[in-house]
């Protein structure tokens, strides 16, 4: 079957993104919003690699069969519905994944003990968020 590739993006295209070559790109750059994809549709989210004169960069693109109406319909619906901005879980993400990367290296760089990273860190496991909380409100129920 014929398969087909669409860049969606590294991020809404209203935020800023991490600038390729930077030192911390790769620490920036990881975290990708999944969206539902049809369960009977031969389609998929990825992330691709692409070469820069700065280093590589990433992005989402969906990868789906074009001769499946369910799949192409939903690449490009993804396409036309790629979000502006990020959601208050992203936002909220974004910050919980920086302050993980931080307290990691402080532990392997010997600069903090395991046991005084703060608990809802231990498990590098990410809250069950609920969707339809602003971020004030993530924030509140999920101190960061």
């Amino acid at each position: 079957m014929p398969s087909q590739i669409m860049n969606i993006g590294p991020m809404p295209c209203e935020e800023n993104a991490a600038q390729v070559g930077r030192p911390d790109y790769d620490e920036l750059s990881p975290l990708e919003r999944l969206h539902p994809v049809p369960p009977e549709a031969l389609v998929s989210l990825i992330v691709k690699t692409f070469p820069h004169d700065f280093g590589s960069y990433r992005e989402v693109c969906v990868r789906y069969e074009d001769t499946d109406p369910v799949a192409t319909g939903y690449a490009f619906d993804l396409e036309r519905d790629t979000p502006e901005q990020w959601d208050a879980i992203a936002r909220y993400e974004l910050i919980w994944f920086e302050r993980l990367n931080v307290l990691n290296r402080a532990v392997r760089k010997g600069e903090m003990a395991p046991d005084e990273v703060p608990a809802p860190y231990r498990s590098q496991q990410l809250p069950a968020l609920p969707a339809e909380h602003t971020f004030s409100q993530l924030l509140a129920a999920f101190p960061l």
